[in-house]
């Protein structure tokens, strides 16, 4: 497994780098909310997508593990809750048997 994830990361690299190789020299206008960026690098305009996309991904991961994290817990306390009223039946009858026999 180690070996197929070190391999897709290592195209992965490749990919990026012969990206930035290949348009390095191309220029584009951006306009981000009204401003108008002229004759901006491409790489920069891609570089800075992969680092807003990366951030985003990190905040929506750590939210999802979080919220995972909360509901792992509420569950294994309703489990203890329901473990616990498990073993009260369980010995319920024992209780009964031996005052009846008293």
């Amino acid at each position: 497994m180690w070996a197929l994830r070190t391999f897709l990361i290592i195209v992965l690299i490749i990919l990026v780098v012969g990206f930035a190789i290949y348009n390095s020299e191309e220029k584009v206008s951006v306009n981000l909310y009204g401003t108008e960026y002229i004759e901006v690098p491409m790489i920069f305009v891609g570089f800075w997508a992969l680092v807003i996309g990366m951030i985003l991904s990190f905040v929506l991961g750590v939210s999802y593990y979080f919220k995972m994290h909360s509901e792992l817990r509420s569950l294994k306390k309703e489990n203890k809750k329901l473990m616990d009223e498990v073993t009260a039946l369980r010995n319920l009858p024992l209780e009964e048997t031996e005052e009846k026999e008293t």
